[in-house]
């Protein structure tokens, strides 16, 4: 289960299913999506938001990697993008880079004004994966500080949660 590693000559695609192994294929995709559930304090209050997440990750022989993703509250929505070279120095200064992880895992770190997001994807047999999402404040903070999908400008949050994650691979 473990050898797409030789074909695409990455550590995470060593953790690819069998199924996901065939010689021509150039690139796979991972869909993850996840549903969060914050409170804002400011400047408004808006208990219990929730809000949509969808990633769209292509990741082609080589390593380059492109992320699509979108997100809605209510009737407003944003998207945005990424691309980057898995294992390429230099993307840690970025607001969001992945990363192979030794265990076969994918990692995505997403640095926030105050706090850390990790994204992390477990890849299983017979092409199944996981979606791990967590996020942690950073030393000093007690508030989330995000920008708004409604006016795309910063507001603070008392509470974070993530409430439920899907995965799904296509080969």
């Amino acid at each position: 289960m473990r050898t797409l590693v030789a074909a695409i000559a990455l550590p995470l695609l060593a953790a690819m299913p069998a199924a996901a192994q065939a010689p021509a294929a150039q690139t796979f995709v991972i869909d993850l999506t996840y549903e969060s559930e914050m409170d804002m304090v400011r400047p408004e209050v808006m208990p219990h938001l929730h809000v949509h997440h969808n990633l769209h990750l292509t990741i082609a022989r080589g390593g380059a990697l492109s992320e699509s993703r979108d997100r809605s509250v209510r009737r407003y929505a944003d998207q945005n993008g990424m691309v980057q070279v898995l294992g390429s120095s230099g993307d840690e200064a970025r607001y969001a880079s992945w990363k192979a992880a030794p265990d076969g895992t994918l990692v995505r770190v997403q640095h926030d004004p105050q706090s850390t997001r990790t994204m992390t994807v477990t890849l299983l047999p017979d092409s199944a994966c996981r979606l791990e999402v967590v996020d942690k404040l950073d030393p000093g903070f007690t508030e989330y500080e995000f920008l708004r999908v409604s006016t795309h400008t910063m507001a603070f949050f008392s509470s974070y949660r993530v409430i439920a994650t899907s995965c799904r691979i296509h080969s």
